[in-house]
């Protein structure tokens, strides 16, 4: 039926552009085509599911290449973003900071280092790096033994002054839980504030599980109180952390199945700035090195000098574990460094956020028409539109300077991040790079794809209110997708065929 209505369609075509060739002054407003009007009915119908039957959701599909919109619903309304909100905290940092800038960790000291022993404290100040992890600490601390060092005969004193003091953002939830998604900042951190939790079951029915913790230190105690059943029996866990005054307390309980495979959980933990130097000081022990005293918080000395520092990967490299993973540490922690680098130390949310609203209005956008309170988009208070999000993506596009770097740090549908197993094994998801966004009741879906015919298309898809799980969401989205995957403009010949 189709293909009858397309050599129909060619012959009217053919006749029409006889006519304007004769009466140029009688051509007729431009039309939307066939693909493109199969391609809204297409988008209708999968927007229509009873999942969305409060219609509180909005769909922006724009053609890069076309310069214009080829299917929008509701595209300035605005909704709750979710994780989508750091599309806007990547595309703020890039600008502002560059996709080369780098997060240092540096080491200071008053006295000078004599025959490998310091006498006195060793100083740490952290400069807001969400990404110093294990194998960072270690080349930290493998940097200082080198120097030669084998001892400090004094404490460990660790400065986080360059972020203000505020752990949480004030919008989110008041009690947070031990959730790794729930991560306090700081601006010394370690391991995204989070500790690693194995429990593998014992060796016989009635043994007490084994329980190992990454990092080991005495910062982290553990309380065992579950039990290894046998193999009838359905493993039941509960793994949950409790800070205490001057340590966290890992608690499991309940029982594994003594087939049962090794769980792994992780949560996050309190105090970060104490935790990250303990983790350090341990770290200097494996690497050699001596300390004598105890670890303690405060600022570096005027009068100290550098010792050694660290320095991260890109910020480039740091953004493709915010977004293809869409770590909310990770955006909170850029956020806070943008706001210090802009507007001068304490790093504050606040003034991170004020880049960002800056970026939002250089695009157009008035600063009553959208509501940013965090990096994350943890805060279920956040409002953006489908047609602001794509705007951004649209400004990204158009700017080489860090296009390459933003686009490289989206998910590549059904090949890796949070997307690995959506459309996976469907001929031509690579073509799709994403940002996801969940949220209880909230799912949001934007980035680019590249169409059959060639055409880049830049998208965002926001849906408040579902009436379904996640998971149903996620499937209308895919659908979305891949109609966006398959369309192809047709060509118009002066002839006919």
């Amino acid at each position: 039926m189709i293909s009858k209505l397309l050599k129909i369609k060619r012959i009217f075509l053919a006749v029409l552009l006889l006519v304007v060739s004769l009466f140029p002054a009688m051509a007729p407003a431009q039309e939307p085509g066939l693909a493109e009007s199969y391609f809204a009915n297409v988008m209708d119908g999968i927007l229509a599911h009873s999942c969305l039957r409060k219609q509180n959701f909005g769909v922006n599909i724009y053609s890069l290449d076309q310069d214009e919109t080829l299917y929008s619903f509701q595209g300035d309304r605005l909704f709750a973003p979710a994780s989508n909100m750091k599309l806007l905290t990547t595309a703020t940092a890039l600008k502002r900071m560059g996709p080369d800038y780098r997060f240092k960790t540096r080491l200071f000291a008053t006295m000078r280092v004599a025959k490998e022993a310091l006498e006195g404290d060793l100083y740490i100040k952290g400069f807001g790096d969400p990404n110093l992890v294990s194998e960072q600490m270690w080349l930290l601390a493998n940097e200082l033994r080198n120097l030669p060092l084998s001892k400090v005969n004094g404490d460990i004193v660790a400065d986080d002054s360059f972020f203000d003091d505020r752990l949480r953002i004030k919008t989110w939830k008041k009690k947070g839980g031990a959730e790794a998604y729930n991560a306090p900042l700081g601006a010394l951190s370690f391991n995204f504030n989070t500790v690693t939790v194995h429990v593998s079951p014992g060796e016989k029915p009635g043994d007490r599980p084994v329980v190992v913790v990454d990092p080991d230190i005495d910062f982290i105690q553990v309380e065992n109180r579950a039990k290894t059943v046998s193999r009838s029996r359905r493993s039941r866990l509960i793994v949950n952390r409790v800070g205490q005054r001057d340590h966290n307390e890992i608690t499991v309980s309940g029982v594994i199945s003594v087939s049962h495979s090794r769980e792994t959980y992780y949560l996050n933990i309190t105090q970060p700035t104490y935790y990250a130097a303990k983790v350090f000081k341990e770290f200097l022990r494996r690497a050699g090195v001596e300390v004598t005293g105890k670890v303690r918080i405060g600022p570096v000395p005027e009068d100290a000098y550098d010792l050694s520092s660290h320095t991260s990967v890109p910020l480039s490299l740091v953004l493709r574990g915010l977004n293809k993973f869409s770590n909310n540490f990770v955006a909170e922690q850029i956020l806070k460094t943008i706001g210090a680098e802009l507007y001068g130390q304490p790093g504050t949310t606040e003034n991170g956020l004020r880049a960002v609203g800056e970026y939002m209005q250089s695009l157009g956008h008035e600063s009553g028409q959208f509501r940013v309170l965090d990096g994350s988009g943890l805060s279920r208070q956040n409002r953006l539109s489908p047609d602001q999000i794509v705007s951004v993506l649209r400004d990204m596009h158009g700017d080489l300077g860090v296009y390459p770097e933003f686009v490289s740090a989206l998910g590549v549908m059904g090949r890796d991040g949070n997307v690995l197993k959506r459309m996976n094994g469907y001929n031509g998801s690579e073509r799709a790079r994403v940002k996801t966004g969940t949220l209880n009741f909230v799912s949001a879906l934007s980035g680019y794809f590249q169409s059959a015919g060639g055409e880049r298309f830049a998208f965002s898809i926001l849906m408040n209110d579902l009436k379904c799980s996640n998971e149903r969401a996620w499937s209308l989205q895919d659908r979305i997708v891949r109609e966006g995957l398959k369309f192809e403009r047709e060509t118009h010949g002066t002839g006919l065929d």
